[in-house]
């Protein structure tokens, strides 16, 4: 029986990307799964996470989840959150 892949903690659990697309200067971002739902929470469906264009500060029209094999990783950069120590 499969399952669709709708909320983040979903995604997070199978070790997914999140590929973000900008509605405006077509820009596309990858995210790690486990990353975003460490900020918004593992109950989100993707479609209510907002994103915004890091080029031209527009809202992304639209965030799909896609596989990331280890074996094989994407040849795509995947942003991945920081934290400074002060």
């Amino acid at each position: 029986m499969t399952r669709t892949i709708d909320t983040i903690g979903r995604a997070a659990r199978h070790d997914m990307l999140i590929r973000i697309e900008c509605g405006h200067c077509h820009h596309v971002g990858h995210h790690r799964a486990y990353e975003v739902a460490k900020v918004v929470g593992m109950g989100r469906s993707i479609e209510s996470i907002r994103f915004v264009c890091s080029r031209c500060k527009t809202p992304a029209r639209k965030a799909v989840p896609i596989e990331f094999d280890r074996d094989r990783p994407p040849k795509v950069a995947v942003w991945v959150q920081m934290e400074l120590k002060r």
